[in-house]
């Protein structure tokens, strides 16, 4: 990138919906726009979902590719050799193949970042894909990912090497998600979770533990937020275990930190996560929170410190901890004011978006990873 070139970034997702990924991309470019980054989006498929968390100033482009599409890759050049940005970032393993081409494609070539942020089912990695990978991360000039964990993912079950592989924790605006006073209006104590209604977030296993600790003569109601296509056996699992007049599901929600600071427990029981944005604005909100250990999880909870962790899947642990919380309102507080600690002291919002600009300036200089570290 010539000096004094205004720094000029593509990124491409494969949806731009309420997601965890697509949330922390719409903080990324709102953040970065005030140092002096302009952005365009490419969406592979769908519409743009969240158009009203982005900037208006922010182009995007919905391509809407068909599975397997032999032409997305040409009309992605196209949109390259329009926008001409400085730097190419994909987002997830369903962004990164079709732009790496269409990327070989354009000339001048354009540095390509690469970002893991989590996969949609937790199950194992196709030799095929790890095989893609490996040949894509050669073509890429810098992978990140999210957490430690996700890092460990890429590296034991996708076969990239730990060296080539950065880590930039997502942030948190501990401006908005920040502890306010909690009214109790009735002597229920009200758990609750954010996420997608997809097998991979697990509802229905916070579902089933609550209805146990109700069965064991605790007062909870359970509120959770989130759409998707689990909707349906979800509400038919809270019919099945009589919990209709405890369980809400609430689908999208425009305020998440009033939400959370409605909650006096928050759970994520999710199979798989890489850094999961829900948890981290739920502890910057003072809650007490439960956890899957998966993923970067431990990372955010301070490995059992600032949030109790449950192996993945173990209702009867997930059971326990709930009863625990729920009994001992002291031990919430103690839990909540350690998770503020923790997200302040190292999910800081400035500091995702001062590695984000480090990243981008160096990459667009043409400065790749294994070079920066010598």
């Amino acid at each position: 990138m010539a000096p004094g070139t205004a720094l000029h970034v593509l990124h491409v997702v494969p949806t731009l919906r309420p997601g965890g990924m697509e949330l922390a991309l719409a903080r990324v470019v709102n953040g970065l726009l005030s140092r002096g980054v302009t952005h365009t989006i490419i969406v592979l498929k769908g519409e743009a979902l969240i158009r009203d968390r982005i900037d208006p100033a922010v182009r995007i482009h919905c391509v809407h590719a068909g599975a397997h599409d032999p032409f997305v890759a040409l009309r992605l050049r196209r949109l390259i050799l329009s926008e001409a940005p400085s730097v190419i970032h994909a987002r997830n393993l369903g962004a990164w193949p079709e732009i790496a081409a269409a990327r070989l494609m354009a000339y001048p070539f354009v540095p390509l970042v690469f970002s893991f942020h989590g996969v949609a089912e937790a199950r194992p990695v196709p030799a095929r894909w790890r095989l893609l990978c490996r040949i894509l991360s050669r073509l890429t000039s810098e992978v990140f990912t999210v957490s430690e964990g996700s890092k460990r993912f890429l590296v034991e079950h996708v076969g990239l090497r730990e060296r080539d592989v950065a880590v930039i924790p997502n942030g948190v605006d501990t401006r908005r998600f920040a502890p306010t006073q909690r009214a109790h209006t009735t002597s229920e104590l009200l758990v609750g979770t954010v996420g997608s209604l997809a097998p991979v977030k697990n509802q229905a296993l916070l579902i089933r533990a609550c209805a146990r600790v109700i069965q064991q003569g605790r007062a909870l109601r359970l509120d959770i937020v989130g759409e998707g296509r689990e909707r349906p056996a979800l509400e038919g699992l809270v019919r099945s275990l009589g919990m209709t007049g405890r369980v809400r599901l609430l689908g999208h929600i425009d305020d998440t930190p009033a939400f959370l600071n409605s909650l006096d427990l928050f759970v994520l029981p999710s199979d798989s996560e890489a850094h999961p944005n829900a948890l981290s604005e739920a502890m910057a909100c003072g809650l007490a929170c439960i956890a899957s250990r998966v993923g970067g999880v431990a990372e955010i909870a301070d490995q059992g410190r600032a949030a109790l962790l449950f192996e993945r899947g173990d209702e009867s642990a997930l059971t326990g901890s709930i009863a625990d919380l729920v009994a001992n309102p002291e031990r919430r507080r103690a839990l909540g004011r350690a998770a503020v600690e923790v997200t302040r002291a190292r999910y800081s919002l400035d500091d995702m978006l001062s590695r984000y600009l480090e990243t981008y300036q160096r990459i667009a200089n043409g400065m790749c990873v294994s070079e920066a570290r010598g």
